[in-house]
């Protein structure tokens, strides 16, 4: 496992830099260079996580995440922060609004959007033996927990997070607290709602979401 950045702030990750210097690497601002890197990388037998910012990871680095990633299907883990617009803030250079879009049509990637914490960390660990590239798709951190052990996380399979029989909430993401949040307000309403949480947006589970409608 290597770990590679772009441009992210003074002490992000510090720990992992101390512990093993070796696999780790922060190459600036340079994102198509490390989508490169990552897949030569990879090519050599290794497993390469990249961080950067979604839009920069996405629509800058597009051809080389096809290229290089999707047609040669590298064991590569994109980790991209920013998902959606959660850096509005910044502009609209930030906004990734159309990453999920953009990697979709990319051959081989799977894209998996952790609904929080919690979760990205039982999802991490099946991403060591997962073959093929990886975007990963997050907020900006701490968002609520609202996530639950209880439930068995797999890569390609959705969630019920709770049932109900009069109208069905989908959603990805750290949308999850959203549409969790939105369920009990409806519930008030004698409204039921079954919630399903499509952590991995590509491949899709078609079996789970025909089974809860």
């Amino acid at each position: 496992v290597v770990f590679i950045g772009s441009d992210l702030g003074p002490g992000v990750l510090d720990e992992f830099k101390k512990n093993i210097p070796e696999r780790f690497f922060m190459e600036g601002v340079a994102e198509q260079l490390i989508v490169g890197m990552a897949a030569g990388l990879a090519l050599e037998g290794f497993i390469p996580y990249v961080n950067t910012i979604a839009t920069f990871l996405t629509r800058r680095c597009y051809e080389q995440n096809v290229l290089d990633l999707g047609l040669h299907n590298t064991n590569v883990r994109l980790i991209a922060n920013g998902g959606g617009t959660v850096y509005a803030p910044l502009g609209p250079t930030h906004l990734a609004i159309e990453d999920i879009a953009i990697m979709r049509t990319i051959p081989n990637m799977t894209i998996v959007s952790p609904a929080d914490a919690d979760e990205m960390r039982r999802f991490m660990m099946q991403t060591l033996d997962y073959e093929g590239p990886i975007y990963i798709r997050l907020g900006k951190g701490y968002d609520p927990i609202v996530s639950s052990d209880k439930f068995p996380f797999e890569i390609g399979k959705g969630i019920l997070m709770q049932e109900g029989s009069d109208l069905l909430i989908v959603t990805t993401g750290i949308s999850l607290a959203l549409a969790l949040e939105a369920a009990d307000k409806l519930k008030k309403l004698k409204i039921n709602a079954s919630v399903l949480h499509m952590h991995t947006i590509k491949p899709l589970d078609k079996e789970v979401l025909v089974n809860a409608v």
